[in-house]
């Protein structure tokens, strides 16, 4: 039989799991799976977890006396999937009895705590991945480099942005400009290369694959909002990159310059 502080610190623990994934990138059914599973682990059978991709309402009734309702808004959220699955490993380990609630909690806590971002390892791979993006479209030697130092600058500029709340929208409208914007420099200062084929590669790190998909699953899963929420900020997001690029690319053909 759970006491009351027991029920707190599973609550607290299915708050602190909910809200590691639903920041990271993960989806909304393994937020309400992931909750479920902790609390059936204890005995707790009438749990109804409501997940969408901005928050959480979660409901546990206790020997169907006590009901404890949680609402969480979620305003930050990003992809970290590391973070993901180290709260999916916690409440594996915590729902075969390998941890106790104290130590979930510590642990779950210093998760979301830890603010640390390899910042160089990312930027690098941001870089390579726009790098070989045109080289995938048949790009040549100089259309990798200009796309990396796109990707690099991107990503780096993207950090600053983060540290200062910034939406996703404005990220990504001035990724799409600082592409274009590099892209045009670099082709028009060496006279060599492919404008199309750079920013094409630059801008895919930018592209929002990972909300569309978790969109896609969270619809066939039956979450309907959460699948249209995502969906639609995907699209947004691509909207976004779209209008960046087209807007400097406009502005160059007003000022009479040419494209190649």
């Amino acid at each position: 039989m759970l006491n009351e502080q027991e029920i707190n610190k599973i609550i607290k623990i299915v708050k602190l799991e909910a809200q590691i994934i639903l920041e990271n990138g993960g989806e909304t059914y393994r937020v309400e799976d992931t909750v479920m599973r902790i609390c059936r682990s204890f005995g707790l059978i009438d749990v109804e977890p409501v997940v969408i991709p901005t928050g959480m309402f979660i409901t546990i009734s206790h020997d169907n006396l006590a009901t404890h309702t949680i609402i969480k808004r979620v305003r930050r959220r990003t992809v970290n999937l590391s973070k993901i699955d180290a709260a999916n490993l916690i409440s594996r380990q915590l729902t075969t009895g390998r941890i106790s609630l104290d130590e979930a909690i510590i642990q779950l806590e210093q998760i979301i705590g830890d603010k640390s971002k390899p910042k160089i390892l990312t930027a690098t791979a941001s870089a390579l991945s726009a790098g070989f993006f045109t080289l995938l479209f048949n790009g040549s030697l100089f259309d990798f480099f200009i796309a990396a130092l796109c990707g690099a600058v991107i990503q780096l500029f993207s950090f600053l942005l983060q540290g200062e709340d910034m939406s996703n929208f404005i990220i990504s409208l001035t990724g799409g400009i600082f592409t274009a914007v590099i892209a045009i420099t670099a082709t028009q200062i060496f006279n060599m290369g492919n404008m199309d084929l750079i920013i094409s590669g630059a801008i895919m790190p930018l592209l929002p694959g990972l909300a569309m998909t978790n969109a896609i699953r969270d619809t066939i899963q039956g979450d309907l909002v959460s699948g249209v929420a995502r969906g639609t900020e995907a699209i947004i997001v691509a909207i976004a990159i779209a209008v960046g690029v087209g807007v400097v690319l406009k502005t160059l053909i007003l000022m009479g310059g040419g494209l190649n």
